[in-house]
């Protein structure tokens, strides 16, 4: 298993980009992303140790001679349950600072309670974190579950991989709808997986979308 760091990029109305931070990713061997037991292995502590030992060397390598990249870490909720888990994100706020933020996952292993998370993401805020919530609607993120944890969140992002089924019609709406939240809140919006110039120019220059 290995790190990738998948660029998440500021557009402006001409279609130009600027890297504003990174998105960081396990894939396996071949590249891909890790098969069903690797994540279910990340709800056990010995899976969880060997995330923790690939993502400590990548962020090492990814920032420590560049003090002005900012890196997203995906986190699953399962992984909030071990004491090690919070050991590694003490070590990184006192190491990396404002350098890395926490993306909560989508995915879940059990049926959750209504103050999901809470906890956690108090914990986290406490601890100095910028939290941002992955692929909303999707899974456990929720409208309910944004909506409730608002005060510490930021930013939000929606992935049109999932709307892979649906017309061009019924995918902006999603978006319309998201943004619309997002700007009432003063969220920043991340859209993952436009794939043509159409959409991408529809959105580009917004200051509030990346």
């Amino acid at each position: 298993m290995y790190s990738i760091f998948q660029p998440i990029i500021n557009v402006n109305k001409s279609l130009n980009t600027k890297i504003d931070s990174y998105e960081m990713l396990i894939r396996n061997e071949e590249g891909h992303f890790p098969e069903i037991g690797f994540i279910k292995g990340l709800a056990t502590a010995d899976g969880n140790k060997q995330w923790i030992a690939i993502s400590e060397q990548s962020l090492q390598s990814a920032l420590g001679a560049h003090q002005n990249r900012k890196v997203y870490i995906n986190i699953e909720p399962c992984q909030m349950q071990f004491n090690s888990m919070w050991q590694f994100l003490k070590q990184l706020r006192t190491t990396y600072k404002n350098q890395v933020a926490v993306e909560i996952t989508e995915r879940h292993e059990h049926v959750h309670s209504i103050n999901y998370l809470d906890q956690e993401i108090n914990r986290l805020r406490d601890l100095g974190f910028e939290i941002a919530i992955d692929d909303v609607c999707a899974g456990s993120n929720s409208y309910a579950f944004i909506k409730r944890s608002l005060p510490a969140i930021q930013p939000i992002k929606l992935s049109l991989l999932i709307f892979k089924d649906e017309d061009k019609e019924t995918v902006m709406n999603f978006i319309h709808a998201w943004l619309t939240f997002a700007q009432k809140h003063q969220l920043d919006f991340v859209i993952e997986g436009i794939s043509d110039q159409q959409a991408a120019q529809k959105f580009a220059g917004n200051p509030i979308i990346l």
